[in-house]
């Protein structure tokens, strides 16, 4: 968009894809043009219609198309002449047709239609009948106010209408209704005077009609100068003022005139619909598309028609059902209904409906619904307290016919009820009337209840009474008798004959009287007839049982050793039952083992698949050892009966489990594919994949190989990345090499960058010491100034420079130097990936000494010039946007910030010449600001957070995870346990503290790998420490130690190991005992029984 100099917006059209593919439809409009010139170039019309182009010519709204350019990439637009004799300002238009394509790719389908900026016009209407004094006016020549840009002008070329040349045109301005809208709304929004007539333009604009309203003649003519004065800015002449009072600038004030479609009395300030249809003919054929025709051609946005025009509807809704075509004559049945109904609706002519609806303080809102089997309707009256009596006014009506679905009358009503909230919220957003109290009534008891109690109702009544109660939710629902609701006419529908005696849009009479004489009844309902739309849900029986371990599971984490133990026991069992035979102790036998896991499986199915057999979703049986089999479909074949006949085993059960681990670790940790197909051998289990997939994941050792490692939320820059500051006041360091010298010799290039500037300075230095880098810093120093704050890893040199430097006595320093000490801060060990935006330049240093120095050996000079070079290249990169437009600002680059020096001491200068030195210095400091500004709103301005997908859980204290190392396999990774989180500016978790079997380490969490292991022991101290607990050593009747809750334990020993108190079990008294060691003084003190 783009203000040209007279004030007139210039705009381009919106296109969806490039303009250049868009196919050459001439040929196809030049045949339309033919056939349109055929149909109208002889008519009476016809020079009118070149009259209007014409007239656009001289206006410059188009342009003929010079010769030269008549072979561009250009669209054509067929056009014709649309007459409408009873409109007062323009009585003949063309009309353009952008739907016009050779291979069905018009220019309509390349062009955005852009978002909806009009306005409802029901709303307008509303806020036009809450003024006593009402306003219009319209736009003159709207569209044609808004230029097209040049470069879009030749899509919207047209044939001129003559009968012998072929004249090619093409537009100068657009006719888009979002881009009129769009420039009005951008117009009004930038207007900085007369805020209050901009708020009311702004809710008052269709397209380019106008309707509004005040409250006095004097507020009438202020509103219609100040709104024509805004309007004038971007050359748009709001005309044709006018109002049902006399007033200065209105232009009409007597008669009717059409407002948005209906007629508008200015003398009696009422407002009717158009009917002027002519009275139907015995030869006219009447067939379902005439209907349709007839029926669209009455516009009655308030809806003071409503019951009347019903009928049609169920019409067409019966001709739809009847499967009707298009052109077939109807039956007499059908048009004996149709032909009644139309030759009455003149009747209807004279029905008006007052503009003004009386708002104020004591108006409120009623709303009426009612369904009938055919339709369901709503409308919504105003009433208000004038002088003493009460006036009624109709605000809106809607009906809807029913759908073809059979619905309940229930239903019907209740979707009455729905549109009827709907209704009613949109009047009161159009109002901005939030605060008006407002009633709703309706003679369904079913209904109400439905709305006034909770309940578990179906899908349909749900989600209706959930709108319903968003909608209305502090507003009343009361109950009508149905003689007494007004919306029963609009749900029934009427003739027009018994609409015009029934006055319905004067409202209910007892709507009139005082609140005490309306109608009030208890909604009194059959459970039956709400009951009908409970909510039909199937009961299902579940045993939940406690999923408890078995007892010859519980302290067993082998399935064979599990077998055996079982065997030892069932041995044990046969042993004690021999009275004179000698017991067995030998080693057990193969029989025994196969014995007891037999017997084993036989108590697991009996106690987790005791109804299997009887069970439809799979075929079982019992074999000849009370084993439960599955019996599959390859019993024919020539195979192991386990293969053929597999047990059957639960998933859930803790011996299944076991079974799982014992095979996963036979088989080098296999698959769940393999484990399936190993399993298959011998076992049908239920759920099989899933209950291996769940085992699987568990595995300690499997996850040392697949886990991933965690992550942490991305966070803002720190401050000291986007504070305003001196160049390399905050920098980062890091070094990049070696590069190798012709004297055999090899050097190492030290990288410093302002963390906020992005510049670069760099240096070279002979060995990875603290000394040969102190060298290097100091070098920067002298040359860039001293750095406030350095960041860097965990180099050796950066730690033992770091380490030197503050040793020195810095309060001494400082007292006689004022030389403030470097604040150094290093990146967690192991974390790269926070030096990122130096590390980032390191690779553009590298890339350009590969290209430019190739597989070349360069002297320590010619390796010194070669690297300024390369500063001075990098601090030459721009940070912003380069436009290939030489009127805009030149980029950005880290260069323009290096001209000022910290340091600098210019004091016999300046006393050369003060005066002009000074202006000169006021200059560069001006300069200096500018491009601070520039940065910021260019380069810092554009920095956005970037949306991390990956997302992880916080870790936790006490648990176990490996430690991620890039130098060693996944093999060799070491094990580690969680014992701080150390959270960031924002509180997020970004590195942990891990203890090792070698001491502790700071890890960043994106190299820690969780394991999904806990630790049962709480997070253990520094060696040394100690923790005190209290252990209560009883039996079940008696304290064996008095005063034992005052003992205290050392946790650890001297040597820093930790102490387990033990446990002894005495089979005899059934007491467990804690053991504890005391020390010395407490032993002198206490004896212990």
């Amino acid at each position: 968009m783009k203000i040209l100099p007279d004030g007139r917006y210039e705009v381009e059209l919106p296109w969806k894809y490039d303009s250049k593919n868009l196919p050459n439809n001439k040929e196809l409009v030049w045949k339309r043009h033919e056939r349109m010139i055929n149909r109208f170039g002889k008519g009476e019309f016809f020079s009118d219609y070149q009259k209007v182009f014409q007239d656009w010519e001289k206006l410059n709204i188009i342009e003929r198309v010079p010769d030269f350019e008549l072979n561009r990439e250009c669209h054509y637009l067929s056009h014709r002449p649309v007459i409408k004799l009873d409109s007062q300002t323009t009585k003949i238009r063309p009309v353009f047709d952008a739907s016009v394509s050779q291979r069905g790719n018009p220019l309509n389908e390349r062009l955005y239609k852009g978002i909806n900026l009009i306005e409802l016009i029901p709303d307008i209407l509303d806020r036009f009948r809450m003024y006593p004094i009402g306003i219009s006016a319209d736009i003159e020549k709207a569209f044609l106010m808004l230029s097209v840009a040049p470069k879009d002008r030749d899509f919207l070329r047209f044939f001129y209408p003559c009968n012998d040349v072929e004249l090619i045109y093409r537009h100068c301005v657009s006719s888009s209704p979002f881009l009129l809208n769009a420039t009005i709304m951008h117009l009004l929004e930038n207007c900085t005077e007369f805020y209050d007539v901009v708020q009311k333009l702004k809710c008052s604009f269709y397209v380019d009609n106008c309707l509004t309203g005040v409250h006095n003649v004097s507020e009438a003519e202020d509103f219609i100068e100040k709104a024509k004065l805004i309007m004038a800015k971007g050359c748009f002449n709001l005309r044709g003022w006018e109002s049902n009072v006399e007033c200065k600038h209105a232009s009409k004030h007597s008669g009717n005139t059409s407002v948005l479609g209906i007629i508008w009395n200015l003398d009696e300030d009422t407002l009717k619909c158009k009917i002027d249809f002519e009275i139907l003919s015995c030869e006219t054929k009447i067939t379902k598309r005439f209907i349709l025709s007839t029926v669209q051609k009455f516009y009655d946005p308030i809806g003071m028609l409503t019951p009347s025009t019903l009928l049609p509807k169920l019409i067409l809704q019966d001709l739809w059902k009847s499967h009707f075509s298009w052109e077939e004559e109807l039956p007499f049945t059908f048009v004996d209904k149709f032909s009644k109904w139309l030759n009455e609706m003149y009747l209807l002519k004279d029905v008006t409906l007052p503009r003004f609806m009386n708002f104020n303080e004591t108006s409120e809102l009623h709303v009426f619904v009612d369904a009938y089997k055919g339709a369901y309707a709503a409308c919504v009256f105003v009433r208000s307290e004038i002088e003493g009596e009460s006036k009624v006014r109709l605000i809106r009506a809607k009906n809807r016919v029913a759908p073809l679905k059979s619905l309940s009358i229930p239903r019907l009503e209740l979707m009455a009820c729905c549109i009827g909230a709907r209704l009613v919220n949109s009047v009161i957003k159009a109002i901005d009337a939030s605060s008006i109290k407002v009633t709703l009534w309706s003679d369904s008891t079913v209904d109400l209840w439905w709305i006034k109690e909770y309940g578990d109702w179906s899908v349909f009544v749900a989600n209706r009474v959930k709108e319903i109660k968003e909608l209305t939710g502090c507003y009343s629902w009361r109950h009508v008798p149905g003689n007494m609701n007004i919306a029963d006419l609009l749900s029934r529908g009427c003739t027009p004959q018994q609409m015009l005696n029934s006055k319905w849009w004067e409202g209910p009479s007892w709507l009139k009287e005082n609140p005490e004489s309306w109608p009030v009844s208890d909604i009194i309902c059959q459970p039956k007839e709400v009951d009908i739309e409970k909510r039909k849900s199937k009961l299902v029986n579940m045993n939940l049982t406690k999923d408890t371990h078995p007892w010859y599971a519980e302290r067993v984490s082998d399935y064979d050793k599990m077998i055996r133990v079982f065997s030892w026991i069932l041995r044990f069992v046969n042993n004690c039952k021999l009275v004179n035979g000698k017991c067995k102790d030998s080693e057990l036998s193969q029989s025994e083992i196969e014995y007891s896991e037999k017997k084993l499986i036989r108590l697991v199915q009996s106690y987790y698949l005791s109804d299997a057999k009887s069970s439809n979703f799979i075929e079982t049986f019992l074999d000849n050892e009370g084993i439960l089999r599955v019996e599959t479909k390859i019993i024919n074949r020539n195979d192991d009966r386990s293969f053929l006949y597999p047990i059957l085993l639960p998933e859930k059960c803790e011996i299944t489990k076991l079974l799982f681990r014992t095979v996963h670790r036979k088989n080098c940790h296999a698959g769940i594919q393999m484990m399936q197909c190993l399993l298959r051998e011998r076992y049908w289990i239920i759920r099989a994949r899933k209950a291996i997939k769940n085992v699987l994941y568990n595995c300690v050792i499997c996850k040392r190989f697949k886990v991933k490692s965690m992550s942490s939320e991305p966070t803002p820059l720190p401050p000291d990345r986007v504070t305003d500051c001196a160049p390399f006041e905050i920098v980062g360091i890091d070094l990049a090499g070696p590069l190798f010298l012709k004297n055999e010799g090899k050097v190492w290039i030290v990288l410093f960058t302002c963390a906020v500037y992005r510049a670069i300075h760099l240096e070279l230095v002979n060995s990875l010491s603290s000394d040969a880098f102190l060298l290097a810093l100091r070098r920067f120093i002298a040359r860039r100034g001293r750095p406030r704050t350095i960041y860097c890893d965990n180099g050796t040199n950066f730690r033992g420079a770091s380490n030197d430097l503050s040793k020195l006595n810095w309060s001494k320093i400082l007292k006689e130097t004022r030389t403030p000490k470097i604040f150094w801060k290093f990146i967690p060990p192991t974390a790269a990936w926070w030096g990122g935006w130096w590390e980032r330049l390191v690779r553009t240093l590298k890339d350009l000494l590969k290209r430019t120095l190739g597989k070349s050996v360069l002297t320590s000079n010619e390796l010194y010039t070669v690297i300024c070079d390369c500063e001075s290249i990098i601090n030459c990169r721009p940070l912003t946007y380069v436009s290939e437009n030489p009127e805009e600002l030149i980029p950005l680059t880290p260069s323009m910030f290096l001209i000022e020096n910290r340091s600098s001491n210019t004091g016999d200068i300046e006393q050369l010449n003060s005066s002009s030195l000074n202006k000169r210095i006021k200059y560069r400091s001006k300069l200096l600001k500018d491009l601070r500004q520039r940065f910021r709103k260019e380069y810092l301005g554009q920095l956005v957070q970037k949306h991390n997908e990956k997302h992880s859980r916080n870790p936790q204290v006490g648990e176990i995870v490996l430690v991620g190392d890039d130098n060693k396999k996944r093999l060799f990774w070491v094990l580690a346990k969680i014992i701080e989180l150390i959270p960031g500016r924002y509180g997020k978790i970004r590195t942990v503290k891990l203890k090792t079997q070698h001491g502790t380490v700071l890890r960043p969490i994106q190299r820690i790998y969780p394991i999904e292991i806990y630790s049962n022991q709480s997070v253990d101290k520094e060696p040394g420490g100690e923790e005190s607990n209290s252990h209560d050593v009883s039996d079940n009747k008696n304290k064996l130690l008095p005063g034992a809750d005052d003992v205290i334990m050392r946790k650890y020993t001297s040597s820093g190991r930790y102490v387990k108190a033990p446990k002894r079990l005495d089979l005899l008294n059934n007491v467990c005992y804690v053991l504890e060691t005391l020390s010395f003084s407490e032993s002198q003190g206490e004896r212990m029984l």
